[in-house]
């Protein structure tokens, strides 16, 4: 049995994996290729708006618990 170009992964209840052999690459038409690489940018894009978003809330939090906290004198 010759090797696979792809697996997937799957639990019940959880995401689908899709793993593509590196050397399975090659033999892909370059449309597909293309299509592979322009969907990988696009995920790494998705995920810096992610951590964006994510440091703009901590941000956000730590202007808020500055603008909360008062001083007391204290004879």
């Amino acid at each position: 049995m010759g090797q696979r170009i792809f697996e997937i992964e799957h639990q019940p209840g959880e995401q689908f994996v899709l793993r593509f052999r590196p050397y399975a690459l090659c033999w892909l038409p370059e449309e597909t290729r293309s299509h592979i690489f322009g969907a990988r940018k696009e995920m790494l894009l998705a995920l810096r708006s992610i951590i964006d978003r994510a440091i703009e809330r901590v941000e956000e939090r730590e202007k808020s618990e500055a603008k909360s906290r008062t001083n007391i004198e204290i004879e």
